[in-house]
């Protein structure tokens, strides 16, 4: 394990599992924590980058969500050809050609192999994907979820009068002067942003967010538990195939109506 944070987690006594901080030393209980603010280092987990001219296609081909302007956000329902669910994971669109996804489930390992395999795919002889990039982000700006009641307390403390993105949008937010991206999640139970940080200022404003009493530091079986609040949380916990009608997945906002994406017509089939 090697990432910008790894000695601030040894020094909260972390506990690592697969290259993931699972708990703290002493770690506050979740309910308490949303109180205030939790904070995660979400390095480890799925965190991929994507570009090139052909993204945006590449994108919207593999996430069923509604389809993103630049600067926005959104949990998408990602399906393999047949209509199964694979995973809900986020998908970040920051610039026209620039997207980022992250997953945090149980599930990341078979997204990231899935992501790859639908990037090399040949249609008529073409690979229309040839051009799109996928890189872990991880060496690019490192993710920290803040989620709880006071998490916008928190984030308006460091970025003076600027004008903090609504929730599902993403912005360039300046966090006492060093520009970072600034994501505003919906969905989750508490108000939540991921604040993504270059490297070198990361182990700064880590240290600097937890001067503040209210903010407690969490690991991934904390995030679980947050993340088992979202009304497909208990689907994915399946460890076989996933087969969710179309009507549901629409309900709960994750795939978007046009079936213009991968796996669009196994739903239909299914229903």
């Amino acid at each position: 394990m090697a990432w910008p944070l790894m000695q601030e987690h040894g020094f909260l006594g972390a506990s690592i599992e697969d290259d993931r901080v699972m708990s703290y030393f002493a770690e506050t209980p979740l309910d308490e924590a949303l109180a205030g603010a939790c904070l995660y280092d979400l390095t480890g987990n799925l965190y991929r980058f994507f570009s090139g001219d052909a993204v945006q296609s590449f994108a919207e081909a593999l996430c069923a969500s509604r389809k993103l302007d630049a600067g926005s956000c959104a949990f998408t329902a990602v399906l393999t050809g047949d209509g199964a669910l694979l995973s809900v994971p986020l998908l970040v669109r920051g610039g026209e050609h620039e997207y980022i996804v992250i997953d945090a489930g149980s599930r990341r390992e078979a997204l990231g192999a899935w992501m790859g395999f639908i990037s090399t795919v040949e249609q008529g002889g073409r690979a229309p994907y040839a051009s799109v990039s996928i890189e872990d982000a991880s060496s690019l700006l490192v993710p920290l979820l803040l989620c709880g009641k006071r998490a916008t307390e928190l984030v308006r403390d460091y970025t003076a009068d600027q004008v903090l993105p609504k929730p599902g949008m993403v912005a360039s937010i300046a966090f006492d002067g060093v520009p970072c991206v600034l994501a505003r999640l919906g969905r989750l139970p508490e108000d939540a942003f991921i604040v993504f940080a270059p490297p070198a200022f990361a182990t700064k404003l880590f240290r600097s967010f937890l001067s503040f009493q209210y903010v407690h530091p969490q690991g991934m079986g904390s995030l679980a538990k947050l993340m088992g609040q979202l009304p497909w949380a208990a689907a994915l916990s399946n460890e076989d195939r996933i087969e969710i009608p179309r009507d549901t997945l629409l309900r709960w906002g994750i795939i978007r109506p046009d079936a213009d994406f991968i796996g669009a017509r196994g739903l239909s089939e299914q229903s």
